[in-house]
């Protein structure tokens, strides 16, 4: 259930990003946070320290809680979700 729920935010994030006012930059990182986080879902394997995903996603959550709270919101359910996944 968890990772379904994490792959219906993801799919959210990605049309929030695709409509979002904000440099490419910041949309660059959030697509590549979305890449890091498919990644660890296909794994059999954590393959970076399973925190440091998590910390990713709540710094990102920080930096756009302001001036994109949709953005910040989906961000806090994937950490979420992570978190009670185990990731």
């Amino acid at each position: 259930m968890d990772q379904q729920q994490l792959v219906t935010y993801l799919d959210q994030l990605n049309v929030e990003i695709s409509e979002l006012q904000a440099p490419e930059s910041d949309k660059a990182r959030l697509s590549e946070l979305i890449a890091e986080i498919e990644r660890q879902l296909i794994s059999t394997v954590i393959e970076s320290e399973p925190h440091t995903l998590v910390e990713q996603v709540e710094v990102m959550v920080t930096q756009f809680e302001e001036d994109h709270p949709a953005v910040a919101s989906i961000l806090n359910n994937i950490m979420l979700t992570l978190t009670n996944m185990g990731v």
